[in-house]
């Protein structure tokens, strides 16, 4: 090692260049093993139990760079010329006449080793080429043989060692575990002390100091997300959800302070929200692929359907959630969910008891989200922004009504009328003081509602409703004209619906017609309510 050390970016340099020449094949098997004895002399120099106080670790730049160059080295050789290459990085992890894996310096390095490994031969998103994969299948296979069940080992040694020591230690190690668990044999990582660590890591209580609290508790949830993330079949996973305890797991963090207490609140923790939601979106989604896959087998079928129960209200409480970007967390499993449920309504005819009340729930929530919320102030120029990714989520829970109907259509007639009507009847009984948002919720409803009552091309079969939801549909308007609700924030609703649906104005009487477009054309001119007040001739509104 020369001394003093080149420049961070001469060594950053040179790492990269001896990176690229590994990738690109430039180096024979003799250099190579030159190569890998001096890097391996040198993390041994500087991390390893013999390195000298007066050495300081590397900055994170360039430990980065040498956990590449170690990684792509291991891609070379291992197969062949460096068979004991986790032996010898394990290595650093100890201190001199220790067994203990006590050596900080050496374990990080070991640990983001590990992480680099996976992500080189592991990682499904790579983009690799059919040899790439090859190679890296060839790699899993020999680690698997070889070096896994010592590996593990190393994991709940250090976990051991480190857990009420250093919380980057803990973390890192938490970040191997996730991600190796994805290939390897689950059995060797995930025991009785691995999930009572990951329990204690997702309850404050235990770190009463305070300590690292968030860094704990997302590497905890972060672990079971990876974890969950292996491939098996449908029974073995839905075995996995029970065994990890992923629902006592959530329900701890939903109960947390910053979870409960404070969600109506500025110190409710958006962050802890959208991971949690995060693993409860991807629960679900495995447990809904386990029913799907589950065909005949009834003892998948019903332990997935209790899985599935318990976790609603876990669906229910993020799908709810204030913040959009949490709420947009839990779509994909619910798309997944009313899919399957479809699916089902299909094959049978009527939906299983056991689903059914899951619909009505499902879409309360959906229109309760579909609502703009008490900080929304109509017309306000400084919202757009927000008002625009609004309605984005607006378009998403729409495909989510319109998989709900394609479940149960009857269910949701009613209740959307119900939402449509109600709203109507009370804003004729309190003399028009209704919230403008429950309004603008209303017309958007009916906007929505449409599409399913003009799926066949039209509301009437000669002189009768097509369906109930064409039937529903009429009496919506012939309701909207009759309460005569206009104002400036649903003045755009109003004018589509009236233009969309014109065809049955001619059924609700001129006058009453009248009226209610007039109100509305004289928002649109901006003059004031009193001139709104008498019908005068049609033509002449027609003309104007």
């Amino acid at each position: 090692m020369r001394k003093p050390r080149p420049s961070e970016v001469v060594r950053h340099v040179s790492l990269d260049i001896v990176n690229n020449a590994i990738k690109s094949g430039q180096l024979g098997d003799q250099e190579l093993a030159v190569l890998k004895d001096n890097m391996l002399a040198y993390i041994r120099n500087v991390y390893g139990s013999g390195r000298s106080d007066n050495i300081q670790p590397d900055p994170l730049s360039i430990q980065n760079k040498i956990t590449q160059t170690i990684t792509n080295l291991f891609t070379s050789l291992y197969a062949t010329n460096w068979t004991s290459f986790f032996h010898d990085v394990l290595a650093l992890t100890t201190t001199n006449n220790s067994s203990m894996k006590d050596n900080a310096p050496g374990v990080m390095l070991y640990l983001r080793i590990l992480v680099s490994v996976h992500d080189e031969i592991a990682d499904v998103l790579s983009p690799k080429s059919p040899e790439e994969h090859r190679r890296d299948n060839e790699l899993k296979d020999l680690v698997r043989q070889r070096d896994t069940l010592m590996i593990a080992s190393s994991w709940h040694e250090i976990l051991t060692t480190w857990k009420s020591k250093d919380e980057s230690i803990v973390k890192l190690c938490l970040t191997a575990i996730g991600r190796w668990v994805t290939w390897t044999d689950i059995a060797l990582a995930v025991n009785d002390s691995f999930l009572q660590l990951l329990f204690e890591y997702l309850d404050p209580l235990q770190n009463p100091s305070g300590d690292h609290v968030v860094e704990r508790r997302d590497a905890a949830i972060e672990a079971f997300i990876d974890i969950l993330g292996k491939k098996m079949s449908a029974s073995d996973k839905l075995q996995l959800i029970e065994v990890l305890n992923i629902y006592e797991a959530v329900s701890q963090l939903v109960r947390c302070r910053e979870l409960s207490d404070m969600r109506s609140t500025a110190h409710y923790d958006t962050d802890l929200a959208e991971g949690v939601a995060k693993l409860v979106n991807n629960t679900v989604t495995d447990i809904v692929k386990a029913l799907d896959g589950a065909q005949d087998d009834n003892s998948v079928s019903q332990r997935g359907i209790a899985l599935l129960k318990s976790f609603m209200p876990h669906i229910l409480r993020f799908l709810s959630d204030e913040y959009d970007e949490i709420c947009s967390t839990i779509i994909h499993s619910l798309t997944d969910l009313l899919t399957l449920l479809r699916k089902k309504a299909k094959s049978n005819s009527n939906l299983a008891p056991e689903f059914l009340p899951m619909l009505p729930l499902i879409l309360d929530v959906i229109i309760a989200k579909l609502k703009y919320d008490e900080t929304s102030v109509w017309g306000h120029e400084d919202t757009q922004t927000d008002e625009a990714e609004f309605q984005e989520l607006r378009k998403r829970l729409h495909n989510l009504q319109k998989a709900v109907a394609a479940v149960d259509e009857s269910m949701y007639v009613n209740k959307i009328t119900s939402v449509v009507v109600s709203t109507f009847e009370r804003y004729q009984e309190q003399n028009g003081q209704v919230d403008w948002r429950q309004l603008e919720l209303a017309l958007h409803e009916m906007e929505l509602f449409g599409e399913l009552a003009l799926r066949h091309g039209g509301l009437y079969s000669k002189t009768k409703p097509v369906t109930p939801a064409a039937e529903q549909l009429i009496g919506m308007m012939f309701k909207l004209v009759q309460t005569g609700i206009a104002r400036h924030c649903i003045c755009r609703s109003s004018v589509l619906i009236a233009s969309r649906y014109c065809f049955i104005l001619s059924s609700c009487g001129p006058a009453t017609v009248h009226g209610y477009l007039r109100k509305i054309l004289c928002i649109l001119r901006g003059e004031p309510r009193t001139h709104c007040s008498g019908f005068g001739d049609l033509h002449t509104f027609r003309a104007s």
